[in-house]
């Protein structure tokens, strides 16, 4: 089985994909796929996607799959990168690509099976079917498009997406096919109400990632989406899945990310956690460790507390910079904040970049902080942007960050 048998074995006449304008049903896409297939060249052992539309990337990613040349959609961070592809594992289907915040994407080979096995519990746990009409926006790089795009797929759903980065046209879409799902990371989530101009009773599940959700935020998007149920999962390209939780369960401690999907184990050894999965990439040891932080509360639920490499070292003294940044979005209209620790002059600054609608001063900011702060975890600089860079996944883009410090 790959996945373009999969598709075949769907209602053929069914719409599966609109990009903006340009609609395919099951049977065009599988068409177009096996016609690329017949004429491809697989002299070389993999091939990396670098199509600009969504639907091509597809259909070119089908038409390689389950071949002897394995597909990867590779981010653009990707293209000025060399990667060793003469080891690929014997059961490999495709190429994944992280994209962290370091800009510098990591290749991995996945099987059919670490997938595909598992979208019936996330179909499950989204409230995907085969009525599911789904709005989703960028690129198939980032792997947590590509998931649902075939986990929707699976299970005989239509897809509605963009590429465009407007969330007008987002809405247009929406309202144009009738959507009744909506995959986006938070921070495009939010953006949403501010473009709406009465509740969407039709959308009946929120799928979103990536980035932390709390109370606040999900009662922002209940007021326009009130039909709505709203989950928030915690992943990673190496592993799918790990934990979820819904709206009814969050609270304003934005740590909380929920119990573990059905098959995956989580366990926590001196604030390391470790996940234990049948649905990992190939030529990994499990449990395996992200270098995530996190405890488990008295009822079993997962609360994450930032990377290990987010302990950032101020001069001599240790600071969280998720600790930082959560108490810069706790204040009002911060939508976001990164730090990072800036050398200048043989000292260390801790710099915040805070994305608001509003700008603060230093002194007003600094007043506000020290509520939830010790002194030197108080950011030295603060950078307002409106908008702060993130890479496909939705994470922020800390080396972009670096590089407007010059």
């Amino acid at each position: 089985m790959d996945y373009l048998q999969m598709l075949k074995e769907q209602p053929q006449e069914k719409l599966a994909l609109v990009e903006d304008r340009e609609a395919y049903t099951y049977a065009r896409l599988v068409q177009e796929a096996q016609e690329l297939r017949t004429a491809l060249d697989y002299s070389e052992p993999a091939v990396f996607i670098h199509e600009e539309s969504i639907a091509r990337q597809l259909v070119r990613f089908l038409a390689y799959s389950g071949t002897k040349t394995v597909p990867i959609i590779a981010t653009e961070v990707s293209r000025t990168q060399q990667f060793d592809v003469g080891a690929i594992p014997e059961a490999a289907c495709m190429g994944v690509m992280t994209s962290g915040s370091t800009g510098k994407s990591k290749l991995l080979w996945r099987s059919y099976h670490s997938w595909a096995d598992f979208f019936p519990e996330q179909n499950r746990v989204f409230g995907v079917d085969a009525e599911t009409v789904i709005f989703c926006q960028g690129s198939l790089a980032f792997t947590g498009n590509l998931n649902i795009y075939m986990g929707v797929l699976a299970a005989g759903g239509t897809l509605i997406v963009t590429q465009r980065f407007r969330p007008r046209h987002w809405l247009e879409l929406m309202a144009e096919h009738g959507v009744n799902a909506i995959y986006l990371i938070p921070s495009k989530l939010l953006l949403l109400p501010k473009f709406m101009r009465e509740a969407n009773t039709r959308v009946r599940s929120i799928i979103s990632g990536s980035q932390s959700m709390g109370r606040v935020e999900a009662d922002k998007l209940l007021e326009v989406f009130p039909e709505a149920e709203i989950t928030l999962y915690y992943g990673a390209s190496e592993l799918n899945y790990i934990t979820y939780i819904k709206d009814s369960e969050m609270t304003d401690d934005r740590t909380l990310i929920g119990r573990a999907f059905a098959g995956v184990q989580v366990s926590v050894v001196d604030e390391e956690i470790f996940i234990d999965t049948p649905y990992h990439v190939e030529n990994i040891n499990l449990p395996f460790s992200l270098k995530d932080r996190g405890r488990l509360d008295a009822e079993g639920r997962l609360h994450f507390l930032g990377r290990t490499d987010d302990i950032l070292s101020v001069n001599g003294r240790k600071v969280s910079a998720v600790k930082v940044s959560r108490a810069l979005m706790d204040l009002p209209d911060v939508e976001e904040a990164a730090v990072l620790v800036v050398h200048v002059d043989d000292a260390d600054v801790l710099t915040a970049f805070v994305g608001a609608g509003q700008e603060y001063s230093k002194q007003q900011l600094v007043k506000l902080l020290r509520a939830g702060l010790e002194d030197y975890e108080l950011p030295k600089q603060f950078i307002f942007l409106s908008e702060l860079p993130h890479n496909e996944s939705g994470k922020v883009d800390k080396a972009a960050l670096k590089r407007l410090l010059g």
